[in-house]
């Protein structure tokens, strides 16, 4: 026997629901829109401090451009390019104040971002401009960059060397402002990690990245994203995954510069508002339904006392305890329940001894039965005692006509208590009445039995349905008939019907005369009123429906034709319930 829930456990899974279900729902709605906001706000904030990030940078770029105009175009600095011997202390500071009052037209930058401005000749001899003194270690670094970059000559690129990637330089070649001819280069060097400054933008986002990337997405400088250096840089605002972090990345182009700076915020940090309010959220909810299921629990014991005091009434009651009686409760539903179970135990025992009673009747009617089963067979024994004398004697036709006999009504008595029956044995009825009629109109009669397909043996009509209309049509049709004549039966199967025609020709007779309301009744009693047809008619809508029905067609002094509509049965499921042909 299958286990059933209990119904503690289908409360319990109730409360969780009605508590679960509403929480769920506004935890979701609440994630989607706060979630929607929050992503709208990162990106306003993105963009607003990257477009302050880039209007600085490009500032400062176009400060240094200008600078190294100012150094191509300046005729002291072009006098000591072209000489062959060092500048004199006075030369180096006529220059470098030539250039702070370049710095001062422009977008100053911080020393820790600038750390040098170089001039260097093809044969090395070296001008340091923003920074006093040549110190070794950085005549050195500028000598190593020099020979690394010697073909680099771009005021819109900024380079990189392997051997110093915390710097990055701007180096254009020093023209010769006459001849136009390369007189050594222009190296500023800059500070990578002191280029760009987010400190505005880490004290909302503390994890956010910015970078500074050439056009072949080479980083370049940057505040915190040293890890990123050998990502592609995405060409549209997009979500990307980094080291299995998502963040939230937009970019700027700095025109005219072939260089890009990018601002990657964490989506961790954006969404951090909705993650602590998730886990308030969820914790509330957990104490709730704690709270819920213990109240429900005690409201639930208290209620459920009373019924599990009626199951165990219920129980001896089952054992066969007709004196058991349930006490009344104080709640008004169980207490109906038990009022209506004393009322219904009170009755019991005059059930019991009534139905006790019905079946000793029932008995002794099997019984009655029993013994009119007795008739039919002594019929049966003296009909074969019959078809035995005659097949010794040689009477053949004789013999014929008692075993078709014999058999229909032995067909009768096998299925007398059925109400349908399959096509083969409604069939047998068929052949064994026009065998016996044979016999008796000789060759006035002939009949053809066709079937569409073997396999509608096996489907379900009910019982008499095609025998009284093949009696039909020899009694009032050819009965009368000097000559006789032919009975066919035809049946095939459509899409979901199989279809029954019997056609004779007899006389025939006018069809108005039947009356094919099913609810009206018939005066059996009636000469020709075709109570057969109508019969029969009527059984099949109320088993079946309107859909499957009969219909005739005769014309007086050439024949009729009826054609019966059936529904495709594969079992002995008879449909509606309806009256059987008497």
């Amino acid at each position: 026997m299958k286990k059933k829930l209990s119904i503690i456990w289908i409360a319990i899974l109730l409360c969780c629901a009605l508590v679960l279900t509403p929480v769920l729902c506004t935890l979701a709605y609440f994630n989607h829109t706060v979630s929607s906001r929050l992503k709208n706000t990162a990106k306003e904030t993105a963009s607003f401090y990257l477009d302050q990030y880039a209007d600085e940078t490009a500032s400062i770029l176009d400060t240094l451009r200008s600078t190294i105009h100012y150094l191509t175009t300046d005729t002291l600095t072009q006098e000591y390019m072209r000489k062959t011997e060092p500048p004199s202390q006075m030369e180096r500071l006529t220059i470098e104040e030539g250039l702070g009052k370049v710095f001062l037209l422009g977008n100053l930058p911080d020393s820790n971002v600038v750390t040098g401005i170089y001039l260097l000749k093809d044969d090395e001899q070296y001008l340091s401009i923003l920074r006093s003194g040549i110190f070794q270690g950085t005549a050195a670094r500028m000598k190593q960059v020099y020979q690394e970059c010697g073909t680099a000559n771009s005021a819109r690129d900024l380079y990189i060397t392997p051997s110093y990637p915390d710097y990055c330089y701007y180096i254009v070649d020093y023209l010769n402002m006459e001849t136009m001819k390369p007189l050594g280069k222009v190296i500023i060097e800059l500070n990578s990690h002191q280029f760009i400054n987010a400190s505005s933008i880490d004290t909302i986002y503390k994890n956010a990245v910015v970078q500074l990337r050439n056009t072949n997405s080479a980083f370049i400088a940057g505040d915190g994203g040293t890890g990123f250096t050998t990502l592609p840089t995405p060409t549209s605002e997009d979500y990307v995954t980094i080291d299995g972090s998502t963040y939230y990345h937009t970019g700027r182009q700095l025109s005219p510069n072939n260089l890009q700076i990018d601002l990657y915020i964490p989506e961790q940090e954006i969404f951090e508002t909705i993650h602590s309010t998730t886990k308030i959220s969820v914790l509330f909810t957990m104490l709730v339904l704690f709270i819920t299921l213990v109240a429900g629990i005690l409201l639930f014991h208290f209620v459920f006392k009373p019924v599990k005091q009626m199951a165990q009434k219920l129980d001896r009651l089952a054992t066969g305890d007709l004196t058991v009686r349930m006490e009344l409760t104080p709640y008004q539903e169980t207490d109906q329940i038990a009022v209506a179970f004393n009322d219904m135990t009170g009755q019991l025992k005059e059930l019991f001894e009534e139905v006790y009673t019905k079946g000793l009747l029932l008995r002794d009617a099997e019984f009655n039965l029993l013994e009119s089963q007795i008739r039919p067979h002594f019929i049966f024994n003296v009909l074969e005692l019959v078809n035995m004398r005659c097949l010794a004697s040689g009477q053949d036709d004789i013999c014929r006509i008692v075993s078709n006999l014999a058999q229909l009504l032995r067909a009768n008595i096998i299925h007398k208590h059925q109400q349908v029956i399959t096509f083969e044995d409604e069939l047998g009825y068929v052949r064994y009445y026009l065998e016996l009629q044979k016999e008796r109109f000789e060759e006035k009669l002939t009949y053809t039995i066709d079937l569409e397909d073997p396999v509608i043996l096996n489907y379900y009509l009910p019982k008499l349905t095609i025998q009284p209309l093949v009696e039909n049509s020899i009694v009032h049709g050819l009965e009368n008939k000097r000559e006789g004549g032919f009975v066919n039966i035809s049946i095939w199967e459509e899409v979901d019907s199989i279809c029954v025609r019997i056609s004779d020709n007899g006389i025939g007779f006018d069809t108005d005369s039947i009356n094919w309301d099913v609810n009206s009744p018939t005066d059996e009693n009636a000469p020709h009123n075709h109570v057969a047809l109508q019969n029969i008619n009527r059984r099949i809508q109320l088993l079946y429906g309107e859909p499957y029905k009969m219909t005739i067609t005769s014309i007086q002094g050439e024949g009729t034709d009826i054609l019966l509509t059936l529904p495709v049965n594969h079992t002995q499921d008879s449909g509606k319930e309806g009256p059987s042909i008497a």
